[in-house]
């Protein structure tokens, strides 16, 4: 990242897609963190949920963008990164417009 002066692994990059995905509309749900919990250690969660609150959106999407090729790079990758997205905005039971509109927008940002 190159703000924060550090690079990224594929649990932390995973993890970062994750929290964009859960945070779109403006909140994370504690289902949705259960969710996240089961996908990624606690010890990268909490340190991705820092770098996180000091990013804004460009800047993730940016992350997203120049790390996708490193840990996103087959169909495969970036199909279980969408699946446990799915997961995640699914966790609540109540997925919203915006939420699904991240999605998609998520996997054609993967996909280029």
């Amino acid at each position: 990242i190159k703000n924060l002066n550090m690079e990224l692994n594929k649990e932390e990059f995973k993890t970062l897609v994750m929290l964009y995905a859960a945070n779109i509309d403006g909140h994370i749900q504690p289902e949705e963190v259960e969710v996240m919990l089961e996908k990624a250690d606690e010890t990268t969660f909490k340190k991705m949920c820092k770098v996180v609150k000091k990013m804004g959106d460009s800047e993730i999407i940016d992350t997203i963008r120049e790390n996708k090729n490193l840990f996103a790079a087959t169909e495969s990758e970036r199909g279980q990164l969408l699946s446990d997205l799915r997961s995640i905005i699914e966790a609540d039971e109540k997925s919203s417009p915006m939420e699904n509109y991240l999605l998609k927008a998520v996997e054609k940002l993967l996909k280029r």
